[in-house]
């Protein structure tokens, strides 16, 4: 069975950098670069520069954003440290603290960086938009809601601002107003990836033909990230698009080759739109390989086993289904057809 889109994208966007207040291709309104924007080619580099004038706080910054980038937790937490002790004038190191305490978790700890921060410079457009972010993890909506119009009232081509905004409304229910402000955050910068990729969801969840075209444009933009294949495959399958879902999955996997999924919708398409009952079996081993609890996989693999007349292997996946899910009832079924003929 096809799998359903899950609007709770959330999870995801936080595991790939969603509140890092930089969204696919969006450019900095400014005509030059702001230092969360430094890109640190050689670490080299910068250490020397460091040794050599270990009382500069920008040098220590920028390492602290260098090693926050890779991810580098207690290095950046020393080096940022280092730099406020030296400035603590300066509200895009107390956004970098913030940065830092996020990504540990430790989220009282991340207000408090980001109101320091704003108190500092309260028109610091990453401040207030970090601030909404993390009103928004919290669900307190209407600080999401505050921090975003401060932002609009600073900076009006403000496409962050409107994604956050977007999320908050999708969260509460507000369908509408979601969909308007992701579309606000796309008109803004028309390389918005998330953006196109959350009206696609919405509209999906609407049964919207406007969905297609959406994830169409966010795999354009970005057609090395798998999650918009994934949903545009979706969302063709469940049209009955076939040829099209088959061919979106298939580039899914030459991305991902390990996505279970993509593996297993593939079988399905397979077994039940192509009835090539042998290639299903080759995708639903491929997912059932990648993952050896995929109870789906074992049944529809059992089902393409039992269309296909071999009965003895379709007896065995389906006492396997049930052995990885108990009482999966559609694994009954089976064994009782089997054991009517």
């Amino acid at each position: 069975m096809v799998k359903k889109i899950l609007l709770g994208f959330i999870a995801f966007l936080l595991l790939t950098g969603f509140y890092s207040c930089k969204p696919g291709g969006e450019k900095n309104s400014k005509d030059t670069l702001s230092k969360d924007d430094t890109v640190v080619s050689d670490i080299d580099a910068l250490n020397l520069l460091i040794a050599s004038d270990s009382a500069n706080p920008e040098n220590l910054y920028k390492r602290s954003r260098y090693y926050l980038d890779n991810k580098d937790i207690n290095k950046a937490l020393s080096d940022i440290g280092k730099a406020i002790e030296l400035n603590d004038r300066d509200a895009d190191y107390f956004v970098t603290l913030a940065d830092l305490y996020l990504a540990m978790g430790q989220i009282p700890n991340c207000l408090d960086a980001l109101k320091k921060a704003e108190e500092l410079d309260p028109k610091n457009n990453n401040a207030l938009l970090k601030l909404a972010e993390v009103y928004l993890i919290l669900r307190d909506y209407q600080s999401t809601f505050n921090y975003t119009a401060k932002a609009l009232d600073i900076e009006q081509f403000n496409p962050v601002a409107f994604f956050i905004r977007g999320y908050a409304y999708m969260e509460q229910g507000d369908t509408a107003l979601a969909i308007r402000s992701f579309q606000a955050a796309a008109d803004q910068n028309q390389n918005y990836y998330d953006a196109y990729i959350e009206l696609g969801l919405l509209y999906t969840s609407l049964k919207n033909p406007l969905a297609s075209g959406y994830l169409e444009t966010a795999v354009r933009i970005d057609p090395n990230r798998e999650e918009g294949y994934y949903f545009l495959g979706m969302v063709y399958q469940e049209q009955e698009i076939i040829t099209k879902a088959i061919e979106t999955y298939e580039k899914l996997l030459l991305i991902s080759p390990g996505h279970k999924e993509a593996h297993y919708n593939l079988g399905y398409i397979n077994l039940v739109y192509v009835q090539d009952f042998e290639n299903a079996i080759r995708y639903f081993d491929q997912a059932i390989l990648l993952d050896p609890k995929y109870t789906d996989a074992y049944f529809n693999r059992g089902y393409s086993y039992e269309l296909a007349g071999d009965f003895q292997n379709a007896r065995k996946d389906y006492l396997k289904s049930l052995e990885v899910t108990p009482n999966y009832e559609r694994a009954i079924l089976g064994l009782n057809r089997l054991d009517t003929n």
